[in-house]
């Protein structure tokens, strides 16, 4: 009894810490300028998603590096009309007050600014750059005269909120409060990038340069602001950087551990995999996931996991003419952007695309869902709900800051994936209770093997049988030493136990039918040296 007693408080402990760790990871999220220029998104579909308490930080993209009238580099608004100028109808409101036309902050920094009055623990960042605006970020970066003359501008418009004056809009300390640091997405110093990119064989020591400045002004103003950096997930891209000498400087990296496979490659393969597949041999020997990016950042650059805070992509790649052999994947093909289907490549549309003549697959060695239509011959690579959960369960094995994903927009709107990172969980199955479907398929783990031997770290892939949908199974939970690793609602039924410490330790699956019955498979002992 008081053997029982103890293990029951063991579990109670184990799963408090467990929800402890989650409530301190970071949800960072991207906010797209032009969502609300398109009519598409606004700010207030935050809030109407549910997602507003759930997300920690909001990073707002973008302004971008430029010239001003006597040439030096400055951040310039993308469309100030819609960063501060534009009045709200109450319509569009995230409190359902409209604008005065004469007030001097409107637009969206106005609804940001709401936007803390409902999560007043919410931090709100500047992003400076992207794909797009990082033509000038290396004249900016160049000279002590120029990282000044940037860094006192960014400041003084976004964090003393002295916007230009233009209408009524704007003036002394307008937009004080709304920001609180900044997220710089250079992409990237020395070589790649958008065409017409600013380059110099300087840009690595100047973009740490660059850090160090916006570190000292920023720490002058108040130490508790923020600095991010949005960098490259995988080598060779990684080494533009100096990350050793940067995290001394930054919060933490912003990981973009997406668009491993793209447009650019005439192969259709997965773009923001979870684990590397030793059948991927499209990287020319460099196995590019999620996993590796991290490694890399941990054991080679020895970066604290407390600085790292890797991506999932809301998004998917396309490809067309691609082959029906291995349902599309690896197979030879013509990356596509827009699509009359596919649309924006958003998850809110790929999540209908089932519906549409698309079958969905899962990668049980990427640990990756995509999807292919093969009368189309077509291919799409994205996050899906199961790959974002086993995402989530890494950030809490691996200890990192948290988990970010670019962007809000393209969540469907109940915030699915959002919620998905904040709970861990796919969205549950709802269970009727009628105990008529009793003699449902069994559940066996068929990997890994019984007293099957890893090394210390590893992330075991947990494969169990096909199980009939027909017979009624719509959710395995998986444990480990009696501890739940998470559940999986679609099939196949599979799951990561991820970083395992040294010692033996046991695996079981429960299968749950629509019915509420569950069969319990036999348990597996793994040994972990």
């Amino acid at each position: 009894m008081i053997a029982k007693f103890i293990k029951i408080l063991l579990f109670i402990i184990y799963g408090t810490q467990i929800i402890i760790t989650a409530q301190t990871k970071d949800i960072v999220a991207y906010y797209p300028e032009w969502g609300a220029a398109h009519k598409t998104y606004f700010v207030k579909n935050i809030v109407t998603s549910g997602s507003v308490n759930k997300i920690t930080v909001l990073i707002y993209a973008f302004v971008e590096p430029g010239p001003d009238s006597s040439g030096n580099i400055v951040p310039k608004f993308m469309n100030s009309y819609i960063d501060y100028r534009q009045p709200y109808s109450s319509e569009m409101s995230v409190d359902g007050v409209a604008d005065d036309s004469a007030q001097p902050l409107k637009g969206q920094f106005n609804q940001l600014k709401k936007l803390k009055r409902i999560n007043s623990k919410l931090k709100i960042l500047l992003s400076i750059g992207g794909w797009s605006g990082s033509t000038y970020y290396s004249d900016a970066a160049l000279t002590t005269a120029s990282r000044e003359k940037f860094v006192d501008d960014c400041i003084d418009k976004f964090i003393r909120g002295n916007l230009p004056v233009d209408s009524a809009s704007g003036g002394k300390g307008v937009a004080a409060g709304i920001f609180d640091g900044f997220d710089i997405d250079w992409e990237f110093p020395l070589k790649g990038g958008a065409e017409g990119i600013h380059n110099n064989p300087n840009d690595k020591k100047n973009l740490t340069k660059l850090f160090a400045l916006f570190r000292k002004k920023m720490n002058e103003i108040n130490p508790g602001l923020i600095l991010t950096a949005a960098v490259a997930a995988g080598k060779p891209n990684v080494d533009n950087y100096d990350i050793v000498k940067d995290q001394k400087y930054l919060d933490w990296f912003n990981l973009m551990t997406y668009d491993f496979h793209g447009s650019w490659d005439n192969v259709a393969a997965h773009h923001t995999n979870l684990l590397a597949s030793p059948e991927d041999t499209t990287g020319n020997g460099i196995k590019l996931s999620f996993d590796n990016s991290i490694k890399y950042f941990l054991d080679s650059l020895g970066v604290s996991g407390r600085k790292i805070v890797p991506g999932a992509a809301f998004y998917g790649k396309l490809w067309c003419n691609v082959d029906s052999i291995n349902h599309g994947l690896y197979q030879a093909g013509i990356g596509a952007g827009e699509d009359s289907v596919f649309s924006s490549g958003n998850y809110s549309n790929i999540s209908t695309l089932e519906s549409k003549g698309y079958k969905y697959y899962w990668d049980t060695l990427a640990m990756a869902p995509w999807l292919y239509n093969a009368s189309e011959k077509k291919f799409c690579s994205f996050d899906d709900p199961k790959s974002i959960s086993l995402k989530a369960h890494y950030v809490d094995a691996y200890n990192l800051r948290g988990l970010m994903f670019w962007e809000i927009s393209q969540d469907d709107s109940s915030g699915t994936l959002v919620n998905t990172i904040y709970t861990r969980n796919m969205p549950d199955v709802k269970i009727k209770r009628s105990n008529t479907i009793k003699n449902f398929a069994s559940v066996q783990i068929t990997e890994p093997k019984n007293f099957e031997t890893f090394m210390k770290g590893s992330n075991v892939i947990i494969n169990t049988n096909e199980i009939d949908k027909a017979n009624g199974t719509v959710k395995v939970e998986f444990f480990g030493d009696g501890i739940s690793l998470g559940y999986d609602t679609k099939a196949p039924f599979d799951w990561v136990w991820f970083n395992l410490p040294t010692g033996k330790h046991k695996i079981k699956a429960v299968a749950s039918n629509k019915e509420g019955n569950k069969k319990f498979s036999k348990e597996v002992t793994i040994n972990i040296y």
